[in-house]
């Protein structure tokens, strides 16, 4: 039995670093530190953070805000390394009013942190966040990472990438087509499920490539049927009807919001790669019983190319399952394949090939509604 207690809305908060120079520092001290706004300050609308990094001993800062300045709900904003002052603009408005606090924490090179707490009130009685960029949104001398964070419209998927460790892959030089999905979007995935991403880094990161495409593709280049191959291997279609563009099952309602070494364009919901768009219904079990649980393929099966992974969930006392592949068995590099609600029987197809050689596993977990979970780990090996 195991407890996963992550705060999804740390998915929520940042596509990627922005690359400014504002660090923290361990006290509260005049030229050190966030020099503004000042502690319990209160804010609306966009106000500028300025704060001091003086370098050595420190290797790096972070900057996060704390949700009613609690701690363990923290969304992480920016990070840097260099030396000096500078100034963040921040739009309050994608904060619900009332008191927060900035954590800015000085990294040291043994991990250690000296951290300098400012606490503030936001009150902008009520007032709409900010709207998403336009399609004439032009960010010259920005990257993705940076043009995604400028906008503050993107908060899960900023917060999603640095989480998966992915900020520098998507500073490079690309150039690189990001497909973000709204805030909307992110809400509407089934309960639960960012959590489970948020706890497994190696499957967020399978989920966000699965966003990218290499190269710059502008609106006008996509036509009804185009397929791309994604940075994570699996491939991505168009459709083209009525005016409507759409990738898979999202619809893209902004587009071409260029970067320097790339380009954003924003849809309405995740998508996901293949190995789980067919698994609306796929089903987890606390036990490796013949009636619940994985019932194909059998425990210590030998796999090769497209195989059927046959699955029931029994439902309550459990709220949610989710499957997993373990490559190597390894827990730790877990990639997560699916996840669902509904009780019952259901098959998804698996391309074996996608993964190497040799012995792997599955993982399936029935969630509760307090968020532990029973598993059955179902393993295999691939011989293609």
């Amino acid at each position: 039995m195991n407890t996963k207690n992550s705060w999804w809305r740390a998915l929520v908060a940042a596509l990627m670093i922005i690359a400014l120079t504002l660090p923290a520092t361990a006290g509260a001290q005049s030229n050190t530190g966030i020099v503004t706004p000042e502690d319990g300050a209160t804010l609306s609308g966009v106000v500028d953070v300025t704060a001091v990094f003086p370098g050595s001993p420190y290797v790096r800062w972070d900057l996060f805000i704390l949700p009613g300045g609690d701690d363990s709900g923290k969304i992480w904003v920016a990070s840097g390394e260099d030396a000096g002052e500078a100034t963040l603009p921040l739009d309050t408005t994608q904060y619900p009013d009332g008191d927060h606090a900035f954590s800015l924490r000085l990294v040291k090179a043994d991990s250690n942190y000296d951290e300098q707490i400012v606490t503030f009130t936001i009150n902008n009685n009520g007032a709409p966040a900010a709207a998403a960029p336009s399609a004439s949104t032009e960010a010259t001398g920005s990257d993705i990472v940076d043009t995604a964070v400028a906008a503050g419209s993107f908060p899960t998927l900023v917060a999603a990438v640095q989480a998966a460790d992915l900020v520098d892959a998507l500073k490079g030089a690309g150039p690189f087509t990001v497909f973000a999905p709204t805030e909307d979007a992110f809400a509407a995935l089934p309960e639960g499920t960012l959590e489970s991403l948020l706890a497994d880094p190696a499957a967020l990161a399978n989920i966000l490539l699965y966003h990218v495409v290499p190269g710059k593709v502008m609106a006008a280049d996509v036509t009804d049927g185009l397929t791309a191959e994604t940075l994570q291997g699996s491939t991505v279609s168009f459709t083209v009807a009525d005016g409507a563009v759409k990738i898979n099952d999202a619809n893209i309602v902004t587009t071409d919001i260029e970067a320097s070494n790339g380009v954003i364009h924003v849809i309405d919901a995740v998508i996901l790669p293949p190995a789980s768009s067919d698994a609306a219904a796929t089903a987890s079990t606390p036990a490796n019983t013949s009636s619940t649980g994985i019932i194909a393929p059998a425990d210590g099966a030998t796999l090769s190319g497209t195989v059927d992974v046959t699955a029931v969930f029994p439902g309550s006392p459990y709220v949610r399952w989710d499957l997993f592949i373990l490559p190597g068995g390894d827990d730790s590099g877990k990639i997560w394949v699916a996840s669902g609600e509904d009780a019952g029987e259901a098959t998804l197809s698996l391309d074996t090939t996608n993964l190497p050689d040799g012995d792997h596993a599955f993982s399936l977990r029935l969630v509760k509604e307090d968020s532990n979970y029973d598993e059955q780990i179902v393993t295999f090996t691939i011989a293609n």
